[in-house]
């Protein structure tokens, strides 16, 4: 358990730290414009910073999760299973362990990792172009 609170604390500074500086990257005319018109702060939060802000900061949460996704292998030094502990128990054990079991299971897995990370990498270059639309670059 300890292992896991390590890294969730570990990952939430990495994620606070990225939404904050989305929100410090929205310029002071925004937030002027918005008590001049009128609005709350709670609303203009909501309806213009944090959308905003969403559309700076893809780039660094997606490769925040990415770090986070492959970090996961590490709590296998202290204690607790993951994928790669699945391989090695299966290379190790005599009903499963065959010639090939070290290179194709180990292969597997880098395959995995490598589709789940070029995934969500391109999952996050198509959500930039869907909300930078009407934008110039």
């Amino acid at each position: 358990m300890r292992p896991l609170i390590a890294i969730a604390l570990f990952s939430s500074a990495y994620m606070a730290e990225v939404v904050r500086a989305g929100l410090q990257a929205i310029p002071k005319g925004q937030h002027e414009a918005a008590k001049a018109l009128g609005i709350g702060y709670f609303d203009m939060t909501r309806l213009i910073v944090l959308p905003q802000a969403l559309t700076i900061v893809i780039p660094s949460i997606v490769s925040t999760f990415i770090g986070l996704f492959k970090d996961t292998t590490l709590v296998a030094v202290v204690g607790i299973a993951d994928f790669l502990k699945a391989v090695e128990t299966a290379r190790v054990d005599p009903n499963w362990a065959g010639p090939t079991i070290s290179s194709t299971g180990y292969l597997f897995a880098g395959l995995v990792y490598w589709s789940f990370c070029f995934g969500m990498s391109r999952y996050s270059q198509s959500m930039e172009r869907q909300l930078a639309r009407g934008h110039k670059s």
